[in-house]
């Protein structure tokens, strides 16, 4: 419980960070258009997007293929693969229970939006372990 809330917070401090120092931040979906419009104008900095799936397991596939949806729709929007920072266990696509090995979907019907997300390993793992103040050990 407490590893959700410390991430919530860390979501929402910088959320409000970034709002409070006039920053551009995309917090709707219908805003989508204006974050990737702009996404090419230097003038107003660089564009960030942090995706977070905090959920591991085969029952939890939903989250984990949301966070790899929302990775494929920020590259077709022009954001610079550099400034997407993934956060998920990443283990669902080689998971047993998975019917297509390798493969994540978002829908029954859609396109695999496993391939090309960042594969950090053991990063969420750290993660967790640095919000609940323990040392990971590889």
């Amino acid at each position: 419980m407490m590893i959700h809330v410390a991430g919530i917070f860390f979501i929402v401090g910088l959320s409000v960070i970034a709002a409070v120092e006039g920053r551009n931040v995309l917090k709707l979906p219908s805003e989508a258009s204006r974050f990737f419009d702009n996404a090419v104008n230097d003038s107003v900095g660089a564009r960030w997007a942090v995706l977070l799936a905090r959920s591991s397991g085969y029952w939890n596939y939903r989250h984990q293929a949301d966070v790899c949806h929302a990775y494929q729709l920020l590259r077709k929007g022009r954001l610079k693969d550099e400034n997407i920072i993934v956060f998920m266990y990443d283990d669902i696509a080689y998971n047993q229970e998975n019917p297509r090995p390798t493969v994540i979907i978002n829908s029954p019907a859609s396109e695999d939006v496993y391939k090309g997300v960042p594969k950090l390993g053991v990063f969420c793992h750290s993660l967790t372990a640095t919000v609940n103040n323990q040392q990971y050990k590889a």
